[in-house]
């Protein structure tokens, strides 16, 4: 078996090799400091296993998605492994994107990085497995958009019927001005202006693009 680590910091990288031949002690493992250093070895050999330092501020003159995308492409039966300190939230789409195995946090328990490797290992190479660290970020996620809906919910609710039909009408009428939309609502230039500096004002919004966002979101809840 033919293992691949890239990570810059030398300490991480070290000890994931240290627990990678601790699972595998017959696998021939080799650390690169940076994808591009470690594509003259990975060229000539079949790489059963990567993990991959995903921390692109690490690398700004290299597209680690397309590095990993590309070997995908070309070695079907190869795995990788996103290793990071980024939120899945954040690069969740580009991890998907260049077909991953899967995604561990840096601070993850040494358990979970075990199980989540011998998980990928046992599994297809086209499959994505959801680790203990994707699983606490994926709810960690979930529970932050729930109290944004729960907070938006008890915000619409101080507005009265005539501020929501403003809402609706300025939210669905985005490149019109006041005028415009005064004409619409068959109300005067200076009421649509008090009109929209209350509901600025209780939504906690500062433009018309952040009114259109929020009622954006209400209308997916109220279907």
């Amino acid at each position: 078996m033919n293992i691949v680590v890239i990570e810059d910091h030398h300490l991480l990288r070290k000890a994931s090799a240290e627990l990678l031949a601790d699972m595998y002690p017959d696998a021939n493992i080799n650390t690169f400091t940076y994808p591009s250093k470690a594509t003259a070895y990975i060229q000539n050999r079949e790489i059963d296993l990567m993990l991959v330092d995903y921390e692109y501020t690490n690398y700004p003159n290299e597209d680690i998605i397309s590095f990993v995308a590309e070997l995908k492409e070309k070695r079907k039966n190869l795995k990788c492994i996103a290793y990071t300190n980024y939120k899945l939230k954040v690069i969740k789409k580009d991890i998907l994107k260049a077909k991953f195995n899967s995604y561990l946090n840096k601070d993850a328990k040494v358990a979970d990085i075990v199980t989540t490797i011998d998980a990928v290992m046992n599994q297809d190479s086209d499959i994505f497995y959801e680790s203990p660290s994707y699983l606490e970020h994926k709810q960690k996620s979930a529970d932050e958009n729930q109290k944004f809906f729960k907070s938006d919910k008890e915000k619409e609710k101080l507005l009265t019927n005539t501020e929501l039909k403003v809402v609706q009408t300025v939210s669905e009428n985005s490149k019109s001005n006041n005028d415009q939309l005064a004409s619409m609502l068959g109300i005067t230039l200076n009421t649509i202006k008090k009109h929209l500096s209350n509901i600025y004002c209780k939504l906690d919004v500062r433009s018309k693009d952040g009114l259109k966002h929020f009622y954006d979101r209400i209308k997916e809840t109220n279907p």
